[in-house]
């Protein structure tokens, strides 16, 4: 194994650190596909601090859903990506080529 090669526990530490934004793409998709109200219609007084709040005050509900399944898209695809990219080294540390 070359010296400067990841060893597998530091590449199981980026895989669970690679399922954050893998799990938070899937919750945004199916939190939107299933009307959560935090996520569609949140309540506008939250406004100041919290981003959904903001853009549906300034969007309306409908731009809202669009940015949800946008976002979601957006966190799966590049979790989705670093996965298959981790899994790939942890193969090639455990077969050895």
């Amino acid at each position: 194994m070359p010296a400067n090669s990841p060893d597998v526990f530091e590449l199981l530490l980026q895989l669970l650190i690679i399922l954050i934004p893998l799990g938070c793409g899937v919750s945004l998709i199916f939190g939107t596909i299933k009307k959560w109200p935090m996520l569609v219609d949140p309540p506008e007084k939250m406004w100041t601090y919290y981003s959904h709040s903001l853009l549906k005050k300034f969007f309306g509900k409908k731009f809202l859903i669009y940015y949800n399944y946008l976002l979601g898209c957006i966190f799966f695809s590049l979790g989705f990506y670093g996965l298959t990219v981790t899994l790939r080294k942890i193969y090639k540390v455990i077969i050895g080529n």
